[in-house]
């Protein structure tokens, strides 16, 4: 398959202008809603932010893994996740504004009125870790490492891209490509890791669990796989890569989709057995203010449909086999996606009682136009699967299974 069968990306300017401009509506709408209702702003916001953040970070995860594994077949969808991974810088500006509302966020940071005795002490036995210079000091070296190994993957992707065939050069940038997805993914995932006790989990700093950052971890990926099937399905035009992957791609795509999706559900069930089972006060409030009131409907939707409903679809071989049967699969679980991260967010500002703020939803739209913008400006002009990675022919080939 060469560069000149496949033909490159150029998305009209007004898809990204127009995301662009849905965001900075979005994000303008949100900053005013702040100044009548701060706390529940600075909370709307964290969940958009969170939620478009892990899209990205699991996109990087997922193509870390692939070099690190060293597989052939998803060379052919290797370009969005590429894109995704890139725009991880996007997020650093992004964060400033959570930066600028902690106080409204973490009560570690200020601590709020009526406090016990018993658990003020308990917050200032965590202080050495949770504190404000710390804590944004750590986010500075997340964005460095992810925004680091995301562009220098695009960047020698795209570098390879403009080789005049599979040369020797181009041999030694797919090696390069390995060696550093190999070598930063232990950090990658280390700083997913921290990253999800930062800034969601010390939302209620007296709660703590060792399996969270892997649940979050699993939905992050979850939520890159989904977008990869939903983007595979929309670009099917002439010489696109979705138009170059078969029933075995996407069959392929549909299992690790499956997988993901067993894998978030059986560490969200652990942790919730495990912290039932023992029913320690400071653990069993946590899913208290989740269970309690309207948020239980959540609980259970968020069981059922992002767990019973794609399980049992994605069982089905002609589902993960089909490129629209896919992609509304993951669509779908894009969905459920938001909500859960909702549900992990905004019962820390309404425990016990579900709440809805208009800030949410514009702050989501805020988040989500410029990041969609940064995917679209990204992968403006260039091929979209990497035409002289050596291994592109065997994708191109891979055997049904």
């Amino acid at each position: 398959m060469t560069a000149t069968v496949l033909t490159r990306l150029h998305p009209g300017r007004r898809v990204a202008w127009g995301a662009a401009l849905v965001g900075g509506l979005g994000l303008l709408a949100t900053l005013l809603g702040g100044v009548a209702a701060p706390r529940e702003a600075a909370h709307g916001y964290l969940f958009a932010f969170a939620y478009w953040l892990s899209l990205s970070l699991g996109a990087l995860l997922i193509l870390a893994a692939f070099h690190s594994a060293r597989a052939r077949w998803p060379t052919v969808l290797r370009r969005p996740l590429e894109v995704m991974a890139a725009s991880c810088p996007l997020f650093a500006l992004l964060f400033v504004p959570v930066a600028l509302t902690l106080p409204h966020l973490f009560p570690w940071v200020a601590h709020p009125a009526g406090l016990g005795a018993h658990d003020a002490h308990l917050l200032a036995h965590k202080q050495p870790y949770l504190n404000v210079p710390f804590f944004l000091g750590r986010a500075v070296l997340y964005f460095a490492v992810w925004g680091t190994v995301g562009v220098l993957l695009f960047r020698w992707s795209v570098r390879q891209d403009a080789e005049p065939a599979i040369t020797e050069r181009a041999v030694r940038i797919t090696l390069r490509q390995r060696r550093l997805a190999a070598g930063a993914l232990p950090l990658l995932v280390l700083c997913l890791s921290f990253a999800s006790l930062d800034w969601l989990m010390s939302l209620e700093p007296l709660w703590a669990s060792t399996v969270y950052a892997l649940t979050v971890g699993c939905g992050a990926v979850v939520g890159a796989l989904a977008t990869v099937a939903v983007v595979a399905a929309t670009a099917r035009g002439a010489g696109q890569f979705g138009a170059l992957m078969g029933p075995a791609h996407f069959l392929r795509l549909g299992t690790l989709l499956l997988g993901f999706v067993c894998l978030w559900a059986y560490c969200a069930f652990s942790q919730f057995l495990l912290v039932w089972i023992a029913s320690l006060p400071e653990e069993v409030t946590w899913y208290r203010a989740r269970l309690d009131g309207g948020w239980r409907a959540v609980a259970v939707a968020l069981a059922v449909g992002h767990f019973g409903v794609p399980f049992f679809l994605l069982l089905l071989r002609r589902v993960k086999q089909r490129a629209r049967s896919l992609a509304v699969v993951g669509a779908w679980l894009l969905l459920m996606r938001a909500l859960d991260v909702y549900w992990l967010v905004l019962p820390a500002l309404h425990p016990g009682t579900a709440a809805f703020h208009w800030t949410c939803a514009t702050a989501w739209a805020g988040v989500g136009g410029w990041t969609v913008a940064a995917w679209w400006l990204l992968a403006r002009g260039g091929y979209t699967v990497p035409v002289r990675d050596p291994f592109l022919p065997h994708s191109l080939r891979v055997p049904r299974s």
